[in-house]
């Protein structure tokens, strides 16, 4: 869809803030743009009109045109007089910021009816909001606002169909989520526990995933390569018993990701709440800052969707970590946590994993019932 579109990134970044350059990148590219160059301006805060300053802006101008750029690619979230003023500046190329590019990653990994709905719903959720600024704005209402876009609707014509379609996805997804609420009961009715396997995106969920029930859902594509959950019974033999309990891949965190995206997610986001153990995924190769940082940011969706499940840690991509870091890494779970299990593993190359899936077995078997604590804080 976006296969050889050039685009560049552009940053404001106030002092002590963390810089999106590098996730923009990664997200832009896994769906087929080309990053030509990233520009950062270091601002005590975003600029009123612009989100950069006007000689940033300028610049990013001049690389428009003489790079013939596709795309503009903001990591800061834009507000709809800021994307106006951008757009009408840069002229007739895409303009896009940090929710809308999610957006179009998950557009790009959707493959069910369910996805491409919520999809759907959040894109609308987000932009009405844009109004008037956005109806004015020829590429971003073509190829962003809303279903098919407001074309030349006036604002009131757009509002009355935005909000039409809006009804009528929640009511679709209001019997989806009634579907699912079937599909729980009956796994409860037949006595299957639910694992749930949770995390940021990226942390090896799905290959986990694949290598316990023999399958070869896609893994590697970069963000959000699961949408949409997927469930298989998981049967082991647990001191002589067998055990049989429902395994759920479902979607990966983001830090910061926008509440509008984590609401319309209500359907998929069901099954953890609703698990009876969540294998929390974290990527053990990563510094240990950005571990903790994740840590703290999947708590807080964890608390929004109010997830009640007891929780067991998994530290994942060992093979890609030193000794070192993930001994600091577990110091860093026991202070943050009480009680909660911590593994390290290896989905990859299968390090420690069928001795996690003794444990979960156990877990389920012995029906803890001590829920662990979440991250203080």
């Amino acid at each position: 869809m976006y296969e050889n579109l050039k685009a560049i990134i552009i940053e404001c970044k106030p002092p002590n803030s963390k810089s999106r350059v590098h996730e923009a990148k990664t997200m832009a590219e896994s769906i087929g743009y080309g990053i030509e160059q990233s520009i950062v301006q270091n601002r005590n805060k975003a600029h009123g009109a612009y989100c950069i300053g006007p000689g940033k802006l300028k610049e990013a101008k001049n690389i428009v045109y003489e790079k013939k750029i596709d795309a503009v690619i903001f990591t800061n979230t834009l507000r709809s007089s800021q994307a106006y003023k951008i757009q009408r500046e840069l002229g007739e190329i895409r303009v896009m910021d940090r929710n809308l590019l999610i957006l179009e990653v998950f557009d790009r990994r959707a493959m069910t009816k369910e996805a491409k709905l919520q999809i759907e719903l959040a894109r609308l959720r987000y932009t009405f909001s844009w109004g008037r600024e956005l109806i004015k704005l020829k590429d971003i209402t073509t190829e962003q606002v809303g279903w098919s876009g407001p074309g030349d609707y006036p604002f009131s014509e757009y509002e009355k169909a935005a909000r039409k379609r809006i009804s009528k996805i929640k009511r679709e997804l209001t019997k989806m989520r009634s579907k699912g609420k079937l599909q729980r009961a009956r796994r409860q009715k037949l006595g299957f526990p639910i694992v749930a396997l949770t995390g940021y995106t990226q942390s090896g969920k799905t290959t986990f995933f694949n290598k316990i029930v023999s399958e070869s859902k896609d893994v590697g594509l970069g963000p959000f390569t699961t949408l949409s959950p997927c469930s298989r019974l998981v049967s082991r033999k647990i001191k002589d018993n067998e055990l049989k309990y429902i395994l759920v891949d479902s979607i990966g965190f983001i830090e910061n990701m926008h509440p509008m995206i984590i609401d319309a997610f209500e359907v998929t986001l069901d099954e953890i709440c609703n698990a009876d153990l969540l294998l929390l995924f974290v990527d053990a190769s990563e510094s240990i800052n950005t571990i903790l940082k994740k840590i703290y940011s999947m708590n807080r969706i964890l608390r929004r969707i109010e997830a009640n499940s007891d929780i067991i840690f998994c530290a994942n991509k060992i093979d890609l970590a030193n000794r070192r870091d993930i001994n600091k890494i577990q110091k860093i779970i026991k202070k943050a946590f009480l009680d909660l299990p911590f593994y390290e593993i290896s989905s990859k190359t299968g390090e420690n994993v069928e001795y996690l899936l003794d444990k979960i077995g156990l877990y389920l078997q012995n029906k803890h019932t001590k829920k662990p604590a979440v991250v203080a804080g």
